[in-house]
């Protein structure tokens, strides 16, 4: 099944290089510094097949965001293909900053390429902007002797025997033992809305963002919301089985070092710990008893700039390092990156080797990945959206009143979004 995947998908690839472009000058492709190894092979082939050179220009994540901003104010015309953070694909696609796509894969169905999930990300107003490289996974880690001292049993990788938030928060009071330094439970990213975008999510709430990407008027302080901010306010305040004062760079430490229960984190966690004494398992993501099973995902996409002088040439190269089964397998054997291409989908879900702990972390968030992922809230603002939910997240955390904080949110993001009407 994944050999003829794959070679279907490889015809397809071939038709890049039948576009009708100029001969290209010099390439300028502006990156993410993590990406450079992982790219830097397929981008030296894609030289060696094509004969369009390639200038690799990399950034850090925060340095990388600020650069495209720059340069896409000032119109700038000497890039040519970009890495797009998958939430800002509406935002560049509306202020111009990144071409479409559609007609350069005229002869595919991205359908037949890439996950749900990831088609939906690369998109705005139906039609495809930045197609994906690679995705992300959320799962649950335990730790089995804490589990084990407080009487809880082992959350489950298996479909039907889901944990529920509520199982977590009963297991987590036994565990929490301040006098100790042991909590009961974390999340990898606390306060952050990638990670908690779930939790109202899996009750109704929806992303926080209204139909049409323009408003979170009630949307954001709708019963799902509410309820969900409750609950995280609870772990905190209430219940106390969560602790105040970590930052997303302490959580991993913490639960490496023995202190944490149960932690709720993307699936590279999983290579922090398998060669550490840790004595812990995985599990699927929990979700709200009689709600919907919903799981962060998404990560990083690639787009033609729009001000390019040479878009014809960066779109075979776009095509080539997103749309090439070589380049996904590659992401998943070599770098542990989950996939958003459907052959390396199928090929996580069939290689035995990802059975097995630890490896079958890769195995869970990619099933997780492709069936229960939730694209973030797609709005043109969603640079404003995150940054205010994601301190409106943490006013709650420190004891900042659920309801009164989320209506906050709310006018703050309805006055910011006024920009894009």
């Amino acid at each position: 099944m994944i050999k003829n995947f794959i070679i279907f998908n490889t015809l397809l690839i071939i038709s890049i290089f039948s576009f009708n472009a100029r001969a290209a000058e010099k390439l300028a492709l502006v990156i993410g510094t993590w990406a450079e190894g992982p790219l830097t092979p397929f981008v030296e082939k894609f030289t060696a097949d094509t004969g369009i050179e390639v200038d690799i220009q990399t950034f850090p994540f925060r340095d990388l965001l600020a650069t495209l901003e720059v340069r896409g104010n000032a119109k700038a015309d000497d890039i040519d293909a970009i890495f797009v953070d998958a939430p800002l694909v509406p935002s560049y696609a509306v202020r111009g900053m990144v071409a479409p796509m559609d007609s350069y894969f005229a002869d595919a169905s991205i359908n037949d390429i890439f996950a749900p999930a990831g088609v939906s990300a690369a998109s705005w107003n139906g039609e495809m902007y930045a197609p994906p490289l690679n995705n992300s996974g959320q799962i649950l880690y335990y730790n089995k002797d804490l589990l084990a001292k407080a009487g809880c049993a082992e959350p489950s990788a298996i479909e039907s025997e889901r944990i529920t938030w509520e199982e977590v928060v009963d297991c987590a009071k036994n565990i929490t033992d301040e006098s100790a330094g042991t909590w009961g439970m974390i999340f990898d990213q606390v306060s952050r809305y990638y990670q908690l975008q779930a939790l109202p999510e899996s009750l109704g709430g929806g992303s926080g963002v209204c139909e049409g990407g323009l408003s979170v008027k009630g949307c954001l302080t709708n019963d799902g919301w509410m309820k969900a901010a409750q609950w995280y306010y609870d772990i905190h305040n209430t219940w106390n089985i969560s602790p105040k004062g970590a930052n997303p760079d302490q959580t991993h430490e913490m639960f490496g070092a023995g202190k944490i229960g149960i932690f709720v984190g993307g699936n590279w966690n999983v290579g922090r710990w398998k060669d550490s004494d840790l004595n812990f398992g995985i599990a699927l993501h929990p979700y709200f008893e009689g709600g919907k099973v919903v799981t962060g995902c998404n990560s990083w996409h690639m787009g033609v700039w729009n001000h390019s002088k040479q878009k014809d040439a960066a779109a075979k190269l776009v095509r080539y390092l997103t749309a090439s089964p070589e380049v996904a397998l590659a992401y998943v054997d070599e770098h542990s990156s989950l996939p958003a291409h459907k052959s390396g989908i199928l090929h996580v879900s069939e290689d035995p080797k990802f059975d097995n702990f630890p490896n079958n972390a890769m195995k869970l968030a990619t099933y997780e990945s492709a069936n229960h992922c939730i694209t973030r809230g797609r709005t043109p603002a969603f640079l404003e959206f995150e940054e205010i939910v994601n301190t409106s997240f943490e006013d709650i955390r420190n004891g900042g009143d659920p309801a009164a904080v989320l209506q906050d949110a709310e006018t703050r993001i309805e006055s910011s979004m006024r920009r894009y009407k």
